[in-house]
């Protein structure tokens, strides 16, 4: 199943109007914007689509039209919520919506602590689940939710296949969970319940797992294995245990412990492995080829080492049609710039598409170092950009705003956003391909010497002198840093904003940390040290607040730019 196209017609929440190409995205959609930009309204409204189609009762309260592939065929849906009414094409030719021109399953994972895409989408489906595994066979679960509940159904899913064979699901058992050895996996049952279920393969499933109708039963294994040898691969595996396990009010089995390692069970996973699980399970067992994926901040809790093998994993996958939503930049930048989808709001607060050219435009204007969220809150904030030459300059300046606006009252409404250029050598691009917002200021600041005074007059098309001030060009502010009235040399450079006092005591520190040095190697090798060391060392709390003091002619020039109009 492959989404193609998405037009959300009619007003729902802040989707509106709202048109998204799925087409380049080779089976994998990561949505990234700022809270509120409308990524798990998305979600919500594609759940909702399906849930229209699966149930004609559960049709959305919005007008839309979807284009996807199913089984080789093309599928264009048009839907017009005031009537309602359908117009279903299947290969260019009206048909009837039929239960094979629709995915095989809708599958979803949410992360956080609000309910509303379970409560409206998902629980009425698991209900009508719920309320039909008693009869003589399993039924579809056309939306699934998966959650917590699954984790060590999750585990026993994955080693019931012979390991020999499902050598993927080894690897990750064992290489990415670290499970090295099961030592049993105990089962407690409701025996009284047993007696209400009418004979199914559910009910079957339980009594050749539990011939004894015990309550209570731990089992190797290997055992389990023998027990169930009729079950040939893991999708039923997982449909019969999940049936006799998941009904909240109903179940068969009441609990089951997978027990690995030193006697360790799920509890003792940290909660990145936990959601890895959960995401391996839908992409390996629940979902298949015709299913499509919803996956709400899957990385949260995953520690960022690990992100890394979240994308691994999705890419595993991408037959199946996922789309995920994210405010991860590792994880972001995990993604080859196709896959991704950036959200904004506009002036009535409705999520609209960043377009793709915008993205582009910004990646290759940065080579690649700003992360895409970075290049997100660039396109899409509303406070004042400061364009600065590295990292260093943003830790300075941000640090030394931190310390002065509780003593400096005028500077408490200066807020930035900060961006490195990547040198100063990236000026001209910016110049040249983006304007600011209405009310917003984008100001580059360079160092004053001979490497930032080279940009500036690349850009305004004339030489400039050491004592240039600042510039409007593209209505994007040009500035050196403005030294400080003490300064009597041309060059100033941001460190210069620290005493003299400051810095040299810094340096006798690094000379005081290495006596290695030769005569020769001191000045050179020692500034460098001094560099890369001063950005740390200024943000400890025992590195003094009057030691930011110098940086204050900078924030005042930047009151004065504020102002302008």
């Amino acid at each position: 199943m492959k989404l193609e196209y998405l037009h959300i017609k009619s007003r729902w929440k802040n989707l509106n109007d709202l048109k998204i190409d799925f087409s380049d995205k080779a089976g994998i959609t990561v949505l990234i914007g700022n809270n509120g930009s409308g990524k798990s309204n998305i979600l919500e409204a594609v759940s909702s689509i399906f849930a229209g189609l699966y149930d004609n009762t559960r049709n959305p309260s919005f007008s839309y039209f979807l284009k996807y592939t199913v089984a080789d065929k093309t599928i264009e849906v048009e839907f017009y919520h005031l009537t309602p009414d359908y117009l279903f094409k299947v290969n260019g030719v009206e048909d009837n919506i039929k239960r094979q021109f629709l995915p095989s399953r809708v599958v979803a994972c949410y992360s956080g602590e609000e309910s509303r895409l379970w409560e409206n989408y998902f629980e009425p489906f698991y209900e009508n689940y719920i309320n039909a595994i008693k009869g003589e066979s399993i039924p579809d679960q056309s939306l699934i939710f998966i959650n917590k509940f699954y984790w060590d159904i999750a585990l026993l899913t994955f080693h019931f296949p012979d390991f020999t064979i499902f050598t993927e699901l080894r690897d990750f058992c064992q290489q990415d969970i670290r499970i090295n050895q099961v030592n049993g996996i105990n089962f407690e049952f409701d025996t009284d319940k047993l007696e209400s279920w009418q004979a199914n393969p559910v009910t079957n499933f339980v009594k050749t797992l539990n011939p004894s109708n015990d309550e209570s039963m731990t089992i190797s294994l290997e055992d389990l294995k023998i027990r169930l040898e009729y079950i040939t691969n893991e999708r039923d595996f997982f449909s019969y245990l999940s049936a006799a396990y998941m009904p909240k009010d109903d179940k068969l089995i009441t609990k089951i412990t997978f027990n690995f390692n030193e006697n360790l069970t799920t509890d003792c996973l940290s909660e990145g492995e936990k959601k890895l699980i959960l995401v391996k399970l839908i992409l390996e067992v629940v979902g298949d080829e015709n299913s499509l994926i919803l996956l709400d901040e899957p990385d949260s809790h995953i520690h960022i080492s690990r992100k890394q093998d979240l994308q691994q994993l999705l890419s595993n996958y991408a037959n199946r049609e996922n789309i995920i939503t994210t405010h991860s930049p590792t994880l972001t930048h995990c993604f080859e710039p196709h896959h991704i989808i950036m959200l904004d709001k506009n002036a009535a607060n409705d999520a609209v598409v960043v377009p793709k050219g915008k993205q582009e435009i910004v990646h290759q204007l940065t080579n690649g170092i700003w992360s895409y969220q970075e290049q997100n809150i660039f396109l899409n904030t509303n406070k004042d950009i400061l364009l600065v030459e590295g990292k260093y300059d943003e830790i300075y300046i941000a640090e030394a705003l931190k310390r002065l606006k509780p003593r400096f009252v005028k500077y408490r409404d200066l807020e930035f956003e900060y961006f490195p250029m990547g040198g100063a050598e990236g000026l001209v691009n910016f110049l040249n391909k983006f304007t600011p917002k209405e009310g917003q200021k984008i100001i580059a600041i360079l160092d004053r010497d001979s490497a930032g005074k080279k940009p500036v007059e690349a850009a305004l098309g004339r030489t400039i002198d050491m004592s240039f001030d600042y510039e409007k060009k593209n209505d994007i502010y040009l500035m050196l840093y403005p030294k400080t009235t003490t300064w009597s040399t041309n060059n100033f450079l941001v460190e210069d904003y620290f005493t003299k006092t400051t810095l040299r005591r810094e340096f006798i520190k690094v000379i005081n940390d290495n006596n290695t040095y030769s005569f020769k190697q001191i000045p050179k090798d020692i500034k460098q040290r001094v560099k890369s060391k001063l950005p740390l060392i200024c943000q400890e709390d025992t590195f003094a607040d009057s030691e930011f003091d110098g940086f204050k002619v900078l924030f005042d020039k930047l009151l004065v730019i504020r102002e302008e109009t």
